[in-house]
């Protein structure tokens, strides 16, 4: 154990001394930049900016919530008679460096290569490249965000995670990563959400700096009908939206679907989404329910709106080790009035409860999971309630302050301050009844 710990803390310094020599050699000319009044705005992803950006101009659709509202704002931004340069790095794509007919520069560097280590030292100098004199980095990517300290330039974690995975060396790396999160020279630290943003608070973050942000809402229940439960002459459709992974809960999804099946449930069940599709069709077919479950891959954002819409539950069987900030699956759900079947994940609980508006099952528990569906097709009354409480539960499903807004005010220095008025520490619903219920992992 002990000898672990030590590779991870000399990982560590080398990661130090692989970023250090970077910022060194540039926090002159960065703060000459930032004095000039003129902003130079970095933004690390990962997401692929240049992508979207041409599948727009071609008349292509959204791969997901709000990506045009999220890829419009970003180029107003390099329209700004005070913004001298907006660039994009993305960390999940290899591309050369571009500038897109709109203004952005966009860059992708894959941090993450199979068989490789972090390729953490090239993308503190595509950052470094790019010369920002304000950094925003939207993953707990440490390493670049103690590079934008080390350069003295205004940095923004904009994240969209919890913090909840076991074991040694994630408390290490949690408690590296609030540390670093708590040094004096990042005034915010926005996280998606509530129950991801008092998760911050929970690893301690200072709540006087923690910043729940959301996305505007494009989509409303008001757009769409209360439904009734299905016909029992029919088959009950489930439907999973997001990564096709073992932590998002899809084999717990695939045996549970075996087990309905085994007591003359006339379940299916669609999966949409990327990821490690092969595995799970194999696992479908060990368990004898490959025709009763469809992998359809990803799909345009309105076509998944459309199938959430057509099926009669959407499915959330995240673990708890997965590191959810708030999936928009939930709000989509209650947007289009389909009720929702989750597990009891921590960042879940603070928005959703079990019978109110939304089934809820134990992670990681196949069987609770049939459980959970079994109760929502012998219930009429609570589909019916389910779908008709959408709409009450998605009021105040988003918080108020909007992505845009929340760079906006970053890289002004008149208004950053205004962004302390969004923080945890000025929320005055947040009781200590509410903090303690999700510190607590209750749902």
């Amino acid at each position: 154990m002990q000898v672990k710990i030590a590779r991870r803390l000399a990982a560590l310094f080398d990661e130090l001394r692989e970023t250090g020599h970077i910022f060194l050699t540039r926090a002159r000319r960065l703060e000459t930049r930032e004095r000039s009044g003129r902003i130079r705005l970095t933004i690390v992803q990962f997401g692929d900016y240049q992508e979207a950006y041409w599948r727009f101009a071609s008349g292509g659709d959204e791969n997901y919530y709000a990506q045009r509202y999220t890829v419009d704002f970003v180029a107003s931004l390099a329209q700004r008679s005070d913004v001298e340069a907006v660039t994009v790095v993305c960390v999940s794509a290899s591309a050369p460096a571009t500038r897109l007919p709109n203004g952005v520069g966009t860059v992708g560097l894959q941090l993450y290569v199979p068989g490789e280590r972090p390729r953490v030292r090239q993308l503190v100098q595509a950052v470094a490249d790019s010369a920002p004199t304000h950094l925003i980095v939207m993953a707990p990517i440490t390493q670049v965000i103690r590079w934008g300290l080390g350069a003295g330039i205004p940095t923004l974690p904009m994240l969209a995670d919890s913090f909840r995975r076991p074991g040694l060396r994630a408390k290490l790396r949690v408690w590296q990563l609030s540390s670093l999160l708590n040094h004096p020279s990042i005034e915010f630290v926005a996280n998606h959400n509530l129950a991801a943003s008092i998760d911050l608070e929970r690893i301690g973050v200072d709540p006087g700096k923690v910043v729940p942000f959301d996305w505007p809402a494009v989509s409303s229940p008001r757009d769409f009908e209360a439904k009734t439960a299905p016909a029992m002459d029919r088959p009950f459709r489930l439907i999973y939206v997001g990564s096709v992974i073992e932590t998002k809960g899809v084999g717990d999804a695939i045996r549970a679907i075996a087990a309905l099946r085994t007591r003359s449930r006339n379940v299916q069940l669609t999966v949409i989404g990327r990821g490690e599709i092969e595995k799970f069709k194999l696992l479908a077919a060990t368990q004898g329910v490959e025709p009763h479950v469809s992998f359809l891959g990803p799909k345009p954002h309105k076509e998944v709106l459309a199938a959430m819409r057509q099926h009669d539950a959407v499915l959330v069987p995240s673990h708890w080790a997965y590191p959810e900030g708030l999936p928009m699956t939930l709000y989509e759900s209650l947007c289009v009035r389909t009720p929702l079947l989750v597990s009891d994940h921590p960042m879940f609980g603070l928005r959703l409860r079990n019978g109110e508006n939304a089934v809820v099952f134990p992670e990681r528990d196949p069987g609770m999971l049939a459980a959970a569906v079994e109760s929502l097709m012998a219930a009429p009354a609570l589909y019916a309630r389910l779908s008709e409480g959408s709409q009450a539960a998605a009021e105040d499903f988003l918080c108020p302050l909007k992505y845009d807004h929340m760079i906006s005010h970053f890289i002004s220095t008149a208004e950053r301050k205004k962004l302390g008025s969004y923080s945890l520490a000025r929320y005055g619903y947040l009781t200590p009844a509410v903090r303690a219920r999700t510190a607590d992992q209750a749902v």
